[in-house]
């Protein structure tokens, strides 16, 4: 997956924009669950209409820095 940019970090939560999620259930949920299912996850928000993605974590199992290599490496395995 080409393009996911870090829209903006604030504590606990990290908001990316996904081109691929666009007007795309398909991808959206498949992304959704990859990240979704690591303990510390609290929850995942895909918005398939402005093409974001929103990130909820546990600040005492990962930092913002972690949620991002996270996600940039499992979008890139192409496991979305």
């Amino acid at each position: 997956m080409k393009s996911i940019k870090v829209k903006h970090i604030l504590p606990n939560r990290v908001r990316f924009r996904v081109p691929a999620v666009r007007n795309n259930e398909l991808t959206a949920r498949r992304l959704e669950k990859c990240v979704d299912e690591f303990e510390g996850i609290h929850w995942v928000r895909v918005n398939t209409i402005c093409a974001g993605i929103v990130v909820r974590f546990d600040p005492s199992m990962y930092t913002e820095s972690d949620i991002v290599k996270l996600f940039m490496r499992r979008a890139a395995r192409g496991e979305a």
